[in-house]
This record gives structure tokens, C-alpha cells and sequence, in this order.
């Protein structure tokens, strides 16, 4: 792993996904390990921010997409969860907050989105 390598998180600002993940690293507090881009649908850079994900991933871009290692995206946010859960050492079915948005009001955002 490079200790000098910052991951960058590509997170939707109306992503119910992107949220997820987000809660899980706040309340894992495993915020300093990832630099946050935010990805806003109305902004100008959007579409362009869109097609570098696709061309790094060969896929069409999903949020939430890290790059976990230098030139290695991951997408999907439970898989991200258990990407950082398991390389932190955090039980990510103990946090409050999570389990409270997984079981609450996550649900309605998913029918909505």
C-alpha cells in the first residue's frame, strides 16, 4: 500500500449509495482517509467527471466509485464498506447511525432513486 496515496472518493450529492458510504467512513471515523470530490448533477464539470469514471473503470460511472490505490476504482457501496471495514478493523454491522439509515429511511430512498 502507498502511505503517500490519498484515495479519492467520487461521491453523487443526491445518492442515496454515495451516502452510505459516507456514514459508514464518518462514524467509522475513516474520514482522513479519503479526499471527498463532490459530484453535483448540476454542475458544469459533471458530465466530464461522469466520463473520466467511465474511462478509468471501462464501465458506466456509479457513485459511489473510489480509487482505492493509484489507478484501482472500486464502485458499489457495500463493497466499499467491506473494503475499509475489513482493512480498519471495524465491524461495520456495530455502527449505530448505519444500521439506523440501512434500516430506516434508505429503503424509501432506493424505491425513489
Amino acid at each position: 500500500m502507498n502511505r503517500d496515496f490519498k484515495a479519492k472518493a467520487y461521491l453523487r450529492t443526491d445518492c442515496p449509495y454515495s451516502f452510505k458510504y459516507l456514514l459508514f467512513m464518518a462514524e467509522a471515523r475513516l474520514l482522513d482517509q479519503i479526499e471527498i470530490i463532490r459530484c453535483d448533477p448540476d454542475a458544469p464539470d459533471f458530465e466530464r467527471v461522469k466520463a473520466h469514471l467511465a474511462s478509468v473503470t471501462g464501465a458506466k460511472a456509479t457513485f459511489p466509485t473510489v480509487e482505492i490505490e493509484p489507478g484501482r476504482y472500486q464502485s458499489d457501496s457495500d463493497r466499499l464498506i467491506e473494503h475499509y471495514a475489513s482493512m480498519n478493523g471495524v465491524d461495520a454491522e456495530a455502527l449505530i447511525a448505519l444500521s439506523f439509515y440501512k434500516k430506516g429511511i434508505y429503503p424509501q430512498l432506493l424505491r425513489m432513486h
